[in-house]
């Protein structure tokens, strides 16, 4: 991404952009390290549609986080040197 940083805030921004169900499914298997079918059976959804909603889910986080990557370190960086007098 053209050396620009992800930040934890750029993440979460980008993770609150998902749908409620594709967050859900995403969070489970990242965070949680739940198997498709343990997700499955927790959403009571066929398989197939929780690897769309993740698949779907990280395609989207990808654009997101390429459009927006740095913006909140440049907004950090000017915040942080107002209050410093630069």
């Amino acid at each position: 991404m053209d050396g620009k940083r992800i930040t934890p805030k750029s993440l979460t921004q980008a993770i609150h952009t998902l749908s409620k169900e594709k967050r859900i499914a995403v969070l489970l298997s990242y965070f949680f390290h739940m198997s498709d079918m343990e997700i499955s059976k927790l959403l009571n959804v066929p398989k197939s549609t929780v690897q769309y909603r993740q698949i779907s889910a990280l395609e989207r986080l990808k654009r997101f986080l390429e459009e927006h990557a740095g913006e909140w370190d440049d907004i950090n960086t000017k915040t942080e040197n107002n209050e410093r007098g630069y």
